[in-house]
């Protein structure tokens, strides 16, 4: 019957609650998250059709390793019944399934490994190898994008650094229950080696992880010099980053500096530790100056790799000869693989950052807006800020977004198709305001996910103005025509009803009921002929007589001339900015069109009635006057139509008063634009061309 681990002493705890607890320790400190979780099925589906090969080549190298091959005793029929269960622990891992059962099978393999006496230091290496095989296949997919890539790549090295954390902590345990007397050395080293994998995992920089090796080295094997030798692949040498022992100025000298001679040349091409009992009576190695300067008697030294890089060389020595124990050996070799892992996983976050910062970089630089939405928060891009005149800080959140630029209800949402977004190219149109007041119409696509959006922005409003005016041309030009002929062919028709009723007056007595009919008569002739009137001045050519206006004072002319319309009435026009303000402008015209919009608004709110009329300067571009009531306001379906010639929601009148006011201001080169804003009362930002604006 497998015995479980020796809990310390007062813990409180059983078996299986040391167990959970060690592994979720584990979990968080190699932040597994459940974007991890969601990675099992796609590792699975990618990695598995490569299982065969990487079982072959994983027994095939146990096979040249005698160390590793004495613990298989059952010849080739047990290496097969071992491919079958490496295949179990390779689906496995990457389902990632972390329940009781899973736990309790990872310990048992720990516990296994004791029995049979596998060296850790072998299983440390088994994963290495398997991380390499593994890790190759994910970066030879090439149809994955990059982004993919990566985020597999990490999550599969954090399956494995959890498999090997939970092995690791077992047969640690169970091999120390089983050492009588303990074996304090080799336990300190156990200590050290955690603490070191934990800081790696925990993310601290490879210069504190070089650092903490070197003391670690130091400290264990009581060495009196220590050094971690960096690799430069470029020149082809290494760069003493870091050391104990050594004089401090040769901290950051490469090897070429510190005249080696060809010494490690040799451990470029070994995968094993290197052991040095007595460097002066070995021939094999070259026999470097720098440790004859030193007196070095003894040394053992590992080179930190993966299966395809080399990372560096960490080395020990000693002034007097020593004998090197398997356990010296074992932790040279953990503290190399944490530090080749390590920098793997930095080497792959170190390329991200440098993918995210070029795509950063990419998307800042496209012509058009960019923009990233995520938990209700955006990124956008150098368009965005250009096309709406806010900062990107402005525009951090989707409630910023709404509030500074989208009008209500006037993006996408009332267009939206009733069937699911997820996955779908959305197209819209909407209309913003920028920071300068002025509206702009913008086309969005729309990628949504189920965890963020990504929309591309395009500013169309010089590209809508040219089809509206287009099409406004085109009206203009058939109801001219129209106009022209029913004009010619009611002429002759109007003035003969005109003599006939002056005839009949002459037959009645000024109050008799004939009169009164007459009279009726007359007046539908009078409105059939201001219709035509209406309609020819709005197909008829504008032709302006500028000189320099005051505004405030054309407002208040405006107001005056809706006397007939408020009288009896509680109505008020208050008038903010721009004092002294004039620009060239057709004085009769400009009146016409706030009278119109102030008509519109005495007729649509009830008493008492409030306009505002603020008017402001933005230079170079203009003056903007926002005029505003506490009446009703209006939909953005009726926004985006008044404008239109003959639409009308009033039971009596032509539609084409606001028609006639946005020409009237297209001719002063500028815009009017009816903003909704249902239940907060009518808006209309009315934007004029400053030119020869001056103050008195």
């Amino acid at each position: 019957m497998e015995s479980s681990p020796r809990l310390p002493a007062c813990s409180g705890m059983n078996f299986d609650q040391y167990v959970g607890l060690r592994f979720e320790e584990f979990k968080r400190y190699i932040a597994w998250t459940s974007e991890d979780d969601a990675c099992s099925p796609l590792l699975l589906e990618l990695l598995q059709p490569h299982f065969d090969r990487i079982v072959s080549d994983f027994y095939q190298e146990i096979l040249n390793h005698p160390a590793a091959l004495r613990v298989i005793t059952g010849g080739a029929s047990q290496i097969e019944r071992l491919k079958v269960s490496l295949h179990e622990w390779l689906a496995e891992a990457l389902l990632a399934e972390h329940n009781a059962d899973y736990l309790e099978k990872k310990w048992r393999i720990g516990r296994k490994h004791v029995d049979i006496g596998l060296d850790q230091i072998y299983v440390n290496a088994a994963f290495a190898r398997i991380r390499g095989q593994l890790g190759s296949v994910l970066e030879n997919l090439e149809d994955l994008p990059a982004a993919q890539r990566e985020l597999l790549q990490r999550s599969l090295n954090k399956r494995l650094d959890l498999e090997l954390a939970v092995v690791s902590d077992s047969y640690c345990k169970e091999y120390q229950s089983r050492q009588i007397p303990v074996n304090h050395a080799r336990l300190g080293q156990q200590k050290r080696l955690a603490l070191l994998s934990r800081d790696a995992l925990a993310g601290a920089s490879l210069d504190v992880l070089y650092d903490q090796a070197i003391a670690y080295l130091t400290e264990s094997l009581q060495a009196d010099y220590c050094e971690l030798l960096k690799y430069d692949p470029e020149r082809n040498t290494f760069i003493l980053r870091s050391a104990s022992g050594w004089p401090k100025p040769l901290l950051g000298k490469s090897l070429d500096d510190l005249d080696v001679g060809s010494y490690f040349d040799v451990m470029l091409s070994s995968k094993e530790t290197i052991e040095v009992d007595d460097h002066d009576l070995q021939t094999e190695l070259e026999y470097p100056p720098l440790f004859q300067q030193h007196r070095i008697v003894s040394s053992i030294q590992v080179t930190i790799r993966n299966e395809n890089e080399i990372y560096g060389i960490l080395g020990v020595h000693f002034k007097q000869q020593r004998q090197f124990q398997a356990s010296d050996h074992d932790f040279l070799v953990s503290l190399a693989n944490i530090l080749s892992n390590a920098i793997h996983r930095k080497g792959i976050e170190n390329q991200q950052r440098q993918s995210e910062y070029q795509l950063r970089r990419l998307i800042d630089r496209l012509p058009a807006g960019a923009v990233y939405v995520v938990n209700n928060m955006l990124q956008v891009n150098q368009a965005v800020e250009t096309m709406t005149g806010y900062s990107r800080d402005e525009l951090s959140s989707l409630d910023a977004w709404k509030k500074m630029l989208v009008e209500p209800e006037a993006d996408e949402a009332s267009t939206r198709s009733p069937e699911p977004s997820i996955g779908k190219i959305q197209q819209s149109e909407f209309r913003i305001q920028r920071a300068d007041q002025e509206l702009r119409t913008i086309a969005k696509l729309k990628f949504e996910s189920a965890i963020d959006e990504i929309w591309l922005l395009h500013d169309i409003t010089d590209s809508e103005d040219q089809r509206r005016q287009q099409l406004q041309a085109e009206r203009l030009a058939a109801i001219g025509q129209m106009i022209t002929g029913i004009a010619h062919e009611s002429r002759n028709a109007l003035q003969r009803i005109q003599a006939c009723t002056e005839m009949l007056e002459l037959e009645f007595t000024p109050d008799s009921q004939e009169m009164k009919l007459i009279g009726r008569l007359q007046q539908a002739q009078d409105d059939l002929q201001w219709l035509f009137d209406e309609v020819r001045n709005y197909a008829a050519p504008i032709a302006l007589e500028t000189r320099q206006i005051d505004l405030i004072a054309i407002c208040r002319k405006a107001w005056e001339q809706t006397e007939p319309l408020r009288r009896d009435r509680d109505a008020a026009l208050e008038i903010t900015g721009a004092e002294g303000f004039t620009l060239q402008g057709d004085e009769f015209r400009l009146i016409q069109v706030f009278r119109n919009l102030l008509d519109n608004s005495l007729a649509a709110s009830s008493d008492p009635v409030r306009i505002r009329a603020e008017i402001e300067i933005h230079e170079p571009a203009g003056v903007v006057i926002t005029l505003t009531d506490n009446g009703p306001g209006f939909d953005e379906t009726i926004a985006r139509r008044m404008l239109d010639p003959f639409f009308t929601t009033k039971t009596k009148g032509s539609g084409l008063g606001m028609a006639i006011a946005s020409r009237i201001v297209e001719a002063h080169g500028g815009t009017i634009s009816p903003v909704s804003q249902p239940g907060r009362g009518a808006k209309f930002i009315v934007s004029l061309a400053a030119i020869g604006n001056q103050p008195h």
